[in-house]
């Protein structure tokens, strides 16, 4: 796919963005194009008044993720929860379901490798071992309490690497 979306999205969006500014008299931001965003639909740069939406949207995914990104634009700063009552109310008012993450990624995006690491923790007290996405300070096995129970890293690697050898050892829950 080229660096921008069809001509047909392109200009339904730009028309919809500019029906919508001069409707709820928003200053109209500029609209641009990644092709970098594969996983994320859009996203509004509030103080540089900018909506950048992923290339790879499919044509009611790109209507509807500029509404979402312009009722971010129209809350405009201050302080309140980027999704929260003045967000939900100004996105049911441009046409779009009030929810904070989209159910799909972009439709017309290759799908891309989980590059996730995943790291294979084992018990210093009785040899139980997990498998954990993401490992915080301070993790230690329940059973064997906090002063006992230290995780020591002993295996990285992908998700199926960590989890083959959790199931070769002692497995135990976290």
């Amino acid at each position: 796919m080229s660096a921008a979306p069809p001509v047909e999205i392109r200009q339904a969006v730009a028309a919809l963005l500019t029906d919508l500014c001069a409707k709820h008299a928003i200053p109209t931001p500029k609209l641009e194009w990644s092709t970098r965003m594969r996983r994320m639909l859009g996203r509004a740069y509030i103080n540089n008044g900018m909506i950048r939406l992923s290339a790879w949207l499919a044509h009611e995914q790109a209507l509807d993720t500029l509404r979402h990104e312009l009722a971010h634009i129209a809350v405009g700063r201050g302080h309140h929860s980027p999704h929260g009552p003045k967000w939900q109310e100004w996105a049911v008012r441009l046409g779009v379901e009030p929810r904070a993450t989209a159910r799909k990624p972009p439709a017309n995006a290759d799908a891309l490798p989980n590059r996730r690491g995943y790291t294979g923790l084992e018990c210093r007290n009785c040899g139980a071992r997990f498998a954990r996405a993401r490992v915080i300070r301070g993790l230690y096995h329940r059973d064997c309490g906090a002063r006992d129970g230290t995780l020591l890293r002993i295996v990285r690697g992908d998700r199926k690497q960590v989890l083959n050898w959790v199931s070769a050892g002692k497995s135990a829950y976290l």
